[in-house]
């Protein structure tokens, strides 16, 4: 993997995760709470979200072969589902999350237990996320290959922990406007990927149907 490659991956897990898109939500969750917890729930929630993509990254091929799916029916659902998020992103739809009693109030006692559930998942790492990851973990199949993959989901998380952090002066300057367009913006990259992992797998999984079929 090159350094084009490395910044090109970085850049995709970026705009999929959408923190920019995040912010409004993100704020709604920690708006009652003091500005050095809300910190501390950026920082796990970043440590959250990079150990789930370092380890489909690691282990994307053991899972494939643990369920017994082929690379290019994975594409495929994962391109599609990648896809369902992009469209989601064109709305501007962040993700509808309604707490419960309970888990206001666990919130409200362990500042923490929002960074993991629902800041860090589902609303930054979802399904999307982790399928794209494991696409590309089952794509670059060498150790050392595995290493950048790593590397590139922690600067995407320490890119997406700065957004985070610095969310109230984003949201000031961007305005709800300005968060639509960027989403917007991501959203197209997004889907672009999502084309391009449907169009692989079904190239290679009817391209083999075709050669199978020959005399």
């Amino acid at each position: 993997m090159s350094a084009n490659e490395l910044i090109g991956t970085t850049l995709l897990l970026y705009g999929l995760i959408n923190p920019i898109g995040v912010i409004p939500v993100y704020l709604g969750l920690v708006q009652r709470i003091a500005p050095e917890a809300a910190h501390r729930i950026v920082v796990v929630a970043a440590v959250a979200v990079a150990c789930l993509l370092a380890t489909a990254a690691a282990f994307g091929r053991q899972i494939l072969s643990f369920f017994n799916v082929g690379l290019d029916a994975f594409r495929i659902a994962g391109g599609l589902l990648t896809l369902l998020i992009a469209f989601e992103m064109f709305r501007a739809h962040y993700g509808a999350f309604t707490q419960t009693f309970e888990e206001r109030a666990e919130a409200e006692s362990d500042v923490s237990a929002i960074a993991i559930t629902p800041l860090a998942f589902p609303l930054l790492v979802g399904p999307a996320e982790m399928s794209v990851m494991i696409t590309l973990s089952n794509g670059h199949a060498q150790p050392f290959h595995k290493l950048f993959l790593v590397v590139a989901a922690a600067l995407a998380t320490s890119m997406v922990a700065v957004t985070l952090w610095l969310a109230s002066p984003i949201k000031r300057v961007l305005g709800s406007t300005g968060i639509n367009v960027a989403t917007r913006l991501m959203a197209l990259i997004v889907a672009s990927v999502a084309v391009d992992f449907i169009v692989t797998g079904l190239r290679n999984m009817l391209g083999g149907i075709f050669v199978s079929s020959q005399p």
